[in-house]
């Protein structure tokens, strides 16, 4: 694999001074100081906030029936929400490289617990409205975090288990799903969905303050200042668009997101609605699934370091996804059994294990002080695919059925594969 750092790159990621090309011949710096402090008190503080905000917008997906009762509306209405959170979530990753200049990474990062446990409270209080603007606030707070964190640890560049790192990190992202999964079915039997959605914003920013004021990574962080010049709002995607190699990478990543956010929004609703499960079982396989990308993406970022084949790691996950999502298809026709269990790991350790080996691929290609705006950019086709592909799959599952919504992911993986074969190897900038 290859990697973007120069001798002198890990100083300037640490001091800021790491200056970059944008294109049209004058020179930008993305970067905000390296924190200081233990690899694992780091890593630790990139995927505290990561894990809580992933928890916080996934809640009410796993409430998608009491909630869409609540209105007089269709379960279904999860695509939508999923891909309003996710819309803003594209807003917010946009504004992520100003914000870690301005406040640093880690600040910026437990700022969005709270603003995300605030969106939750607002869309449990404040009816249809709430809804709305609550999706809105978590998606915003979501935003910055993955760059945020990229940027903590592009100092990392040069390690040879610099894809088990990020992967690591990563796991953040699917831990939320787990938290999910466990917390809001018991919360819901004994609360209600509107003591649910208080409690589990008020636990989360409770955690993030308390953190936030005990860790020395956060209190003695150093903000970069101001930038060379003006930064423009879509200067992460003219990054992406001037490397081919990250560009098709980028296009199968929108795949990618549609199908792991297709698992956390629909994955519950479907088991009990079609397989025939009860809720307290579907929030347990939920679960599973999300414990099976947790154990994935370090398992994935292992085998990329060892085998110096990340790209290879990236086509057999996504012929992995398509095979989840034709065996996922088929539990309608066995019912609820034992059978789901296995479906629901492999689907979870591909279509959620896919994101560490995904950005260290997209990381190792820049120079450190483009790692946040490489990240950013690469990530917007991401989101797009998020934003997209769970309201296309609601749209199509109730129109033609869940079935015929799987089979069409399934050619989605492979599509993704072909794009991921097919790339050049990105050269460093």
């Amino acid at each position: 694999m290859p990697q973007g750092s120069g001798t002198s790159a890990p100083d300037d990621a640490e001091h800021g001074r790491g200056p970059s090309d944008d294109g049209d011949g004058g020179r930008w710096d993305v970067t905000a100081p390296a924190p200081r402090g233990g690899p694992t008190a780091l890593l630790f503080a990139t995927m505290f906030p990561q894990a809580a905000v992933s928890m916080l917008s996934l809640a009410p997906p796993v409430m998608a029936d009491p909630v869409a009762r609540s209105f007089g509306l269709p379960a279904e209405i999860a695509g939508a929400y999923s891909g309003l959170v996710y819309a803003f979530v594209l807003v917010g990753n946009l504004l992520a490289t100003p914000l870690i200049r301005r406040h640093g990474p880690l600040r910026l990062s437990f700022a969005c617990v709270i603003g995300g446990a605030l969106g939750l409270a607002i869309f449990a209080e404040a009816g249809i409205a709430g809804l709305l603007i609550g999706a809105v606030l978590i998606g915003l707070c979501y935003g910055p975090l993955t760059p945020a964190s990229a940027q903590a640890i592009a100092h990392q560049a040069g390690s040879p288990a610099f894809v088990f790192i990020v992967s690591v990190r990563q796991t953040s992202v699917p831990l939320g799903g787990v938290l999910a999964g466990l917390l809001v079915p018991p919360l819901l039997a004994r609360l209600g969905w509107n003591g649910t959605c208080a409690t589990l914003a008020a636990g989360s920013a409770v955690a993030a303050l308390a953190f936030a004021a005990a860790s020395p990574l956060v209190r003695s962080e150093r903000a970069a200042g101001a930038p060379a010049r003006p930064q423009r709002l879509l200067d992460p995607l003219a990054l992406i668009f001037r490397n081919p190699a990250l560009l098709r990478l980028a296009g199968a990543s929108a795949i990618f997101g549609a199908i792991q956010l297709v698992l956390s929004a629909f994955l519950v609703t479907y088991l009990v609605r079609v397989v025939g499960h009860d809720l307290t079982t579907a929030g347990a396989l939920l679960s599973a699934s999300q414990v099976a990308g947790i154990l994935g993406r370090p398992a994935w970022g292992f085998a990329a370091d060892r085998t110096r084949a990340a790209r290879g790691v990236l086509v057999g996950l996504s012929l992995g996804m398509a095979l989840s999502c034709i065996l996922a298809a088929a539990l309608a026709l066995v019912g609820p059994s034992w059978l789901s269990l296995p479906v629901v790991l492999i689907f979870g350790a591909t279509a959620t294990g896919w994101n560490g080996v995904f950005l260290a691929e997209i990381m190792s290609a820049v120079a450190p002080a483009e790692v946040g705006a490489a990240t950013s950019g690469g990530l917007l086709f991401t989101y797009g695919g998020i934003v997209a592909g769970p309201a296309l799959f609601g749209a199509l599952a109730h129109a033609a059925g869940f079935g015929a919504a799987f089979l069409t992911l399934a050619l989605g993986a492979l599509i993704a594969a072909r794009l991921v074969g097919t790339a050049p190897r990105p050269r460093p900038r």
